[in-house]
């Protein structure tokens, strides 16, 4: 377990896919989940998450043969000491895999695990940014 700078948070905006994971992370890592008003050592304000599915590339028949996924978030962070919230931070993560008609069942299984590692992906970053944030 790494060492957090920091023992209060407030998780501030929209409710978004990952927000409960979010917390648990912080819990885990002995960081307390606290309302705005009780003066967090850190705010954190989720501003927004999308995930997109673009198609890679097409057999010769004009079939698809491979798609990449994308799956961002937007977030900044306010700290006791700053007046303003911080700039708007990006995260990202991205996953090509190859697609087939006659698997469809599969694929989109794998589709959906895909999704769910870019999303654990985005919250292990989003923690080390923050944790940097703080130092």
């Amino acid at each position: 377990m790494t060492e957090i700078s920091f023992k209060t948070v407030s998780i501030e905006g929209k409710d978004l896919s990952f927000t409960k994971n979010l917390k648990k992370t912080l819990t885990s890592n002995k960081v307390a989940i606290v309302l705005p008003t009780e003066n967090p050592e850190l705010r954190i304000e989720l501003l927004s998450e999308e995930s997109e599915k673009r198609i890679l590339s097409l057999s010769g028949q004009g079939l698809v043969r491979e798609f990449e996924i994308f799956y961002r978030i937007r977030y900044r962070i306010k700290t006791p000491d700053s007046e303003t919230w911080g700039q708007e931070n990006i995260l990202e993560s991205r996953r090509d895999f190859t697609y087939s008609d006659s698997n469809v069942i599969g694929k989109e299984e794998e589709e959906r695990q895909l999704n769910e590692s870019m999303r654990i992906e985005t919250i292990t970053n989003l923690f080390n940014q923050i944790q940097l944030s703080k130092k």
